[in-house]
């Protein structure tokens, strides 16, 4: 039987991952590089990054100048047909000869990529990362409902960049006399001076407009974080509310499909879900009712990266089947056993 090499790419805003597998689902080689997605980077560049990607694999499995039987690239921001279209023809305009057999891309959202890593049967991925957003896939062929993802001007509810944000807002809406609010601001407001580098509230106003840089911006939730295990009361409501908003992203998406399995996987994806001590109890808060309507559900978390995913997903929707163990790729986070 002869070898075909296959590629999958998970792309993020800021890093990518891809593998190099065979038709036996052997990775034969992993490699990295900066974010693929094409709002940020235009089409051509994208396309360019995501061939260095393809030939740092091929490379680095002794397989230089390879063509590969199928290519699955999982992206951030790519959640149309014209997205795709694009992507792909911006691939074949470098690269003609990259697959021989096939000529096609599949091209897919990063959601999917996730989705297609932890289970071959369809069911939500939800991300909260420093944005937040949520898929439901019906199934292999199945159709896809979405909520989110429309980026912190817009939404993002339940990131770490708008559980970061809330943070601060609570902050200097009480100092303003505005909101005041019920909990002790202490503890964010002694972290926020540390972080940040400020003496104030005045001092933030360079960081929320001329020095903004929303992934640092979002990284101050790591403290919230630390705050809600050390049992303040804010850091605390925050990571509940946090919780409650990503629950309602399930309930929406679950609310558009009519059909469902018995069983559910929830695959949750992003920093945000370390702390799922803290967001659990909004969580099951809001989801409880719609849960309880199937005979098990699963949150999971990737074990390994989602390019796995792109690669099986590619794979198929060209005609291949390639053997994936989707045990070997999830660990359980919650599931309805631990009512």
């Amino acid at each position: 039987m002869t070898t075909k090499l296959f590629v999958g790419v998970e792309g993020g805003g800021s890093c990518s991952k891809g593998v190099l597998v065979n038709n036996g689902g052997i990775v034969l080689a992993t490699a990295q590089t900066t974010g693929t997605n094409h709002w940020n980077l235009g089409f051509p560049e994208t396309a360019k990054r995501i061939l260095g990607l393809v030939d740092e694999l091929l490379t680095a499995a002794g397989l230089k100048g390879s063509s590969v039987a199928a290519i699955g690239l999982g992206l951030s921001g790519a959640e149309t047909p014209n997205c795709w279209m694009n992507i792909a023809s911006a691939l074949y305009g470098l690269r003609p000869t990259l697959i021989l057999e096939n000529k096609k891309a599949q091209v897919y959202s990063d959601t999917i990529a996730a989705l297609e890593t932890a289970t071959g049967q369809g069911g939500v991925v939800l991300i909260s990362g420093t944005g937040s957003n949520c898929r439901l896939k019906e199934g292999p062929g199945g159709t896809n409902y979405t909520c989110g993802g429309w980026g912190h001007e817009m939404g993002d509810e339940g990131g770490a960049y708008w559980i970061a944000h809330r943070a601060l807002k609570t902050l200097f809406d009480h100092d303003d006399n505005l909101k005041p609010s019920e909990h002790n601001l202490d503890y964010v407001r002694e972290n926020m001076k540390a972080y940040f580098h400020v003496e104030s509230n005045f001092d933030m106003l360079p960081h929320l407009y001329s020095k903004f840089n929303k992934s640092f911006f979002a990284r101050f939730t790591m403290k919230i974080a630390d705050g809600a295990g050390e049992g303040d009361s804010l850091c605390r409501s925050l990571f509940r509310d946090a919780g409650r908003e990503l629950g309602r992203h399930v309930l929406a998406v679950c609310g558009k499909a009519s059909n469902m399995p018995k069983e559910l996987t929830i695959v949750c994806v992003g920093s945000v879900w370390k702390s799922w001590n803290h967001l659990s109890e909004g969580f099951l808060e809001v989801t409880n009712s719609l849960l309880s309507k199937f005979e098990e559900v699963k949150l999971v978390e990737l074990k390994s990266d989602a390019a796995i995913g792109a690669a099986v997903a590619g794979a198929r929707d060209t005609g291949y089947k390639l053997p994936i163990d989707y045990s070997e790729h999830v660990k359980i986070l919650w599931t309805t056993g631990n009512k």
